[in-house]
């Protein structure tokens, strides 16, 4: 049967620990102690028996006890032996016995003692839950609100901070801008009054007029715009779609990348732009798709561009796609800014000059941040004050397009983050495939349906002079039959004279259908 203190059976071999199983230890020895001293008394009336037998008389009494001894066949020497043995083993038992009882009583005593310590520590230790529990759930609100209060003093400060590093964007951005005199001017053809784009005082040219421009005219915009886009990122702290390789050591033109081969380990440095290779065509006739892929698109051409597509139209094609990733550049670039004011055609993609205006110059910037960069300047666009206190954060609105918000380069706003997906996923921007795609058939169609043939300087002159000496050689030894003919000559020499003076004098002088074209006659 277990103890009912500490529910252990009475045959365990473990200390005691209660008073029950201690008591119960000692019965066993309480019984041999108590055979011990009935055998002892036992063994004392004996010896008091056989005392008192040897002081009764001489004769029959000691006849008696002496057979009585010598029935029991043992002799009273041996029995006086037998009880000192006797003896002695109790007495040294006994003496174990007590020892082994001291020591219990002392183990009982350790124990109490023991017991006692640990219900002091107990009692402590249930105090000292009792005040740690004391108001606690008012102290883990306290706690918690502190917590929070650190966590909105940090993201004020983050908040704040972001600000601050947009105000500085916006301002460099709007510095170059404004370093690299980006305009807008209006003109005015055929009635109608059009807004043209200039930087640097060289004008922009839509991708899609490109037929009656200049080579170098074209080459040297796309040059500034790639140079401005290069630095406008680098201050905004964001990865263009496909990479812009700036004119440097052994490079001395500006190309661009293919988005799918951009920012790839490269050596770059000893390699000319495409423009001024030879055609891969000459060269290697059957190249691989990957290779094409990788190969940068030029930004400049040496030759007019309806030059260019009959004589080199493998380096024509890919300065298209050069010149339409480039805008498309631009125009990530400002849907990137939150400028959304600009439609989903590709048209509005070729325009480069007009989306770069609009997001550097166009919007307003925040008052603190002008007053601080253009204080006692001329500034080209009029900022409107506000009485409203500068926020922490950058208000979206039509106005104010989030220029600098969003980044590659810190945490806050994050283009690559959740937020910023689901910011791109919302647009609709048409791929560059598909621009490069129409801009090609726009260029071809207008070359093919007008069948326009361009013509250079010289070669314009020369006709002319021809043209002229024809005329005079005709109307003096022609006689007044053949004057209708000559004078439709005539007509035509002082078409061509005007058509040199309006392309020499510049694009806004231009007739519209003209832009340095002229159609030749039937030969």
């Amino acid at each position: 049967m277990s103890c009912h203190i500490c529910s252990r059976p009475p045959t365990s071999n473990l200390r005691c620990i209660c008073p029950t199983c201690a008591r119960n230890r000692l019965y066993q020895l309480r019984i041999e102690y108590s055979k011990l001293l009935l055998e002892k008394e036992s063994i004392k009336q004996q010896i008091e028996a056989e005392v008192l037998l040897s002081k009764l008389s001489e004769g029959l009494t000691e006849e008696k006890s002496i057979f009585h001894v010598c029935l029991d066949g043992v002799s009273s020497s041996w029995v006086s032996r037998r009880i000192v043995e006797k003896e002695a083993g109790s007495s040294a038992k006994t003496t174990v016995l007590a020892s082994h009882i001291e020591g219990l009583v002392s183990d009982i005593r350790e124990k109490r003692l023991e017991i006692s310590r640990r219900r002091v520590s107990l009692a402590r230790r249930q105090s000292d839950a009792e005040s740690a529990k004391y108001q606690l759930f008012e102290r883990e609100t306290a706690i918690l609100a502190s917590i929070q209060n650190n966590i909105k003093r940090i993201d004020h400060l983050w908040h704040s901070l972001h600000s601050k590093t947009t105000e500085a964007r916006i301002f460099l951005c709007r510095e170059a801008a404004n370093l690299y005199n980006l305009r807008q001017g209006l003109k005015r053809v055929d009635g109608v009054v059009q807004e043209t784009y200039t930087i640097g005082g060289l004008h922009l040219v839509d991708l899609r007029h490109m037929n009656g421009v200049s080579p170098a005219h074209i080459s040297t915009a796309l040059a500034y715009i790639a140079q401005l886009l290069v630095l406008i990122s680098h201050y905004l702290s964001l990865r263009l779609p496909a990479e812009i390789t700036l004119p440097h050591r052994n490079y001395p033109l500006p190309t661009i990348f293919a988005p799918s081969a951009s920012y790839l380990l490269r050596d770059v440095g000893s390699k000319l732009p495409s423009a001024q290779q030879p055609s891969p065509d000459s060269i290697e006739p059957q190249r691989p798709d990957s290779h094409r892929m990788s190969r940068p698109r030029p930004l400049s051409i040496g030759k007019s561009l309806p030059r260019l597509a009959k004589e080199d139209p493998g380096t024509y094609a890919l300065f298209l796609e050069g010149a339409t990733l480039l805008a498309w550049n631009v125009a990530w670039l400002c849907r990137t800014q939150g400028l959304n004011s600009m439609s989903d055609s590709w048209e509005e993609i070729c325009d480069m000059g007009k989306n770069l205006w609009q997001l550097l110059v166009a919007p307003p910037a925040q008052q603190s941040t002008l007053m601080r960069a253009f204080a006692g300047r001329d500034i080209h666009v009029k900022v409107k004050t506000s009485k409203v206190s500068p926020k922490t954060s950058i208000q979206r609105t039509v106005s104010f397009p989030m220029l600098g918000h969003y980044s590659h380069g810190t945490v806050h706003s994050f283009l690559g983050a959740a937020e910023g997906a689901e910011f791109m996923r919302t647009w609709r921007l048409p791929s560059p495939t598909r621009v490069i795609d129409k801009l090609k058939s726009t260029l071809m169609g207008e070359l093919a349906s007008a069948e326009w043939e361009l013509l250079e300087r010289r070669e314009l002159e020369d006709i002319i002079h021809d043209r002229s000496s024809s005329v005079s050689q005709s109307s003096s030894t022609i006689p007044a039959s053949t004057c209708k003919t000559g004078s439709v000559n005539a007509d035509a020499v002082s078409e061509s004279h005007d058509l040199e003076i309006s392309s020499g004098a510049g694009s806004t002088s231009r007739l519209k259908g003209v832009n340095g074209w002229t159609k030749l006659r039937s030969r």
